[in-house]
């Protein structure tokens, strides 16, 4: 599966590249780029994707990606806020050829082997890690050197979700213009029935060929796909409004509301009304 490459704009002098992105939406489309990311969400909420996985993000939420890890952020377009968010990116000769082999870095070499599939860290270290990101943009660079190689290390030892759960990357821009189309045709209609004969015809393959296409590409089907999109908007307008539970079941694209509910709880182990509870 092939997202759109990303070159990392950076000095060619510095070891990493820090930024905070303020903008009214994020923009950036589904792309990857060889240099790992630690991500802190400031503000805004909508969909993540990550490799195959597809989720709802909010305000501080903390994500690190792997290397080549497709990714993107897209912004609720139904919320007029300010999306912003801190982030670094680093290659993995961060401190030189090697440095993850020396043992001061062991636990570091292992928290960089597990972002290969994208983590998520929980909220109270978030928000530390977060004020933190914040902070370094007044530093020097080899202070915020220093203290992304601690940040890195004190996550080493924090628990995290890891978010994909496999998929087939490829790197050719035929693929990747199938992927793009999919990926906004959903986006642009997941409240609307939709077949695999709509995106077979979207991507010019036929139904089986395309269904096999997807299959590999994201580890599941299209159907499985639909669904966690759908589910993750389901998730925003639960915790955002307080529309009833089968309207929101009809606004993402269910005429059955059993079937919604079941999906729900599949995908986030917890009913509609559990879920506007807790969160």
């Amino acid at each position: 599966m092939k997202a759109i490459f990303e070159p990392i704009s950076n000095d060619l002098n510095q070891s990493f590249h820090y930024d905070i992105f303020e903008k009214d939406d994020f923009e950036t489309p589904w792309h990857f780029h060889p240099e790992f990311e630690l991500t802190f969400i400031c503000e805004s909420s909508g969909i993540r994707s990550v490799g195959n996985s597809i989720q709802s993000y909010y305000p501080e939420e903390l994500v690190l990606l792997g290397s080549n890890l497709p990714h993107c952020w897209k912004s609720n377009s139904t919320k007029k806020h300010l999306a912003k968010s801190v982030f670094i990116q680093f290659n993995k000769d961060l401190l030189g050829e090697g440095w993850m082999n020396k043992i001061e870095f062991q636990h570091i070499k292992k928290l960089l082997k597990h972002s290969e599939n994208g983590l998520l860290f929980n909220t109270t270290i978030a928000k530390k890690v977060g004020k933190q990101l914040l902070e370094m943009q007044e530093l020097p660079p080899m202070y915020k050197l220093l203290n992304t190689v601690e940040i890195l290390h004190r996550l080493s030892f924090e628990r995290f979700e890891t978010l994909s759960l496999g998929g087939h990357f490829e790197t050719n821009v035929k693929t990747s213009l199938r992927i793009q189309k999919i990926m906004k045709f959903v986006e642009s209609n997941y409240q609307l029935k939709i077949n695999s004969q709509q995106l077979s015809a979207l991507v010019f393959m036929t139904p089986v060929s395309f269904s096999k296409f997807f299959k590999k590409s994201f580890n599941k089907t299209f159907t499985q796909y639909l669904n966690e999109y759908r589910i993750s908007k389901a998730c925003e307008l639960l915790r955002a409004s307080n529309d009833s539970i089968e309207q929101i079941a009809f606004e993402t694209g269910y005429v059955n509301l059993s079937f919604f509910h079941r999906q729900f709880k599949a995908i986030t182990r917890f009913t509609p009304a559990q879920y506007r509870m807790n969160f």
